[in-house]
């Protein structure tokens, strides 16, 4: 009897190392899966806003492109209608 109290004891012990060195495994893994997953969220984020920037400039050029359009239209209309008023001032007198 006495051989399997200490084959039980033996295996609670063992079975209490394992458990404590999982205990220690996780907290020495827990700390690099996090590292690990703030890094590929900070590349993440770093991606999106390379491309956030590239939409955004990509707007702001066809912006310009369209104003500048406009203006020379607003111009070229402008110019049209003094180009008629002075005709029919000069048809007119």
């Amino acid at each position: 009897m006495e051989t399997k109290l200490k084959m039980a004891v033996a295996g609670s012990g063992l079975i209490a190392a394992g458990i404590g060195l999982g205990i220690v495994g996780a907290a020495l893994i827990v700390p690099a899966a996090f590292a690990w997953t703030t890094g590929l969220v900070e590349k993440g984020a770093d991606r999106l806003t390379a491309k956030v920037e590239g939409a955004s400039k990509t707007v702001g050029t066809i912006a310009g492109v369209l104003h500048r359009s406009f203006n020379e239209a607003k111009r070229a209309g402008i110019a049209e209608m003094r180009r008629s008023r002075s005709e029919e001032r000069t048809a007119a007198g």
